[in-house]
């Protein structure tokens, strides 16, 4: 948990640093994000008017699945600009700001975590990491792909795209 006694902030404010266990992040069962490490932090209140306004940086080590070839990699969740306000007569003793520590470094998870921005990811057929290297499959043959109707199409304003080709029809 990471509180701040209120007590403490001064005229010029009242910095916090330290670390807080991993384990606030809630990852254990996440099956793409596990966490590596303490969540560092450094933060600072100050008194504005009725409020206490908290700001910093917080970071933690990860290991993310890469969404192309679902291997683990570490990287780290930094948030640079923590900057959050507070009702300074809800906190009279202390500010607990763990929650919003924890849901701003989660938001710095990207959607699609990748290993490296030119992973090459799984093969469809056969499910080999084509970072390791190419797999044995064979390109598929047999006829026209579903989309070769569309490669003679030349898109004009109220034009609609050719009929027929391999899969028409279906519903």
């Amino acid at each position: 948990m990471i509180r701040i006694e209120t007590s403490q902030i001064g005229e010029n404010g009242y910095t916090v640093d330290g670390e807080e266990s991993g384990d606030l992040l809630d990852l254990a069962q996440d099956p793409v994000a596990r966490s590596l490490g303490p969540i560092r932090y450094e933060l600072t209140v100050e008194a504005a008017g009725s409020e206490l306004v908290v700001r910093g940086w917080a970071e933690t080590e990860l290991r993310l699945r890469c969404s192309r070839c679902a291997q683990f990699f570490s990287t780290t969740a930094r948030v640079s600009s923590f900057l959050h306000a507070y009702e300074s007569a809800e906190h009279p003793d202390f500010l607990d700001v763990s929650d919003d520590v924890r849901e701003d470094l989660l938001l710095e998870i990207p959607g699609f975590p990748l290993c490296q921005a030119g992973c090459k990811g799984l093969c469809a057929r056969c499910g080999q990491d084509l970072n390791e290297g190419a797999c044995g499959c064979v390109p598929p043959e047999g006829g026209p792909s579903p989309w070769s109707a569309l490669d003679t199409w030349i898109a004009t304003p109220g034009s609609r795209p050719p009929q027929g080709g391999p899969g028409r029809g279906r519903k």
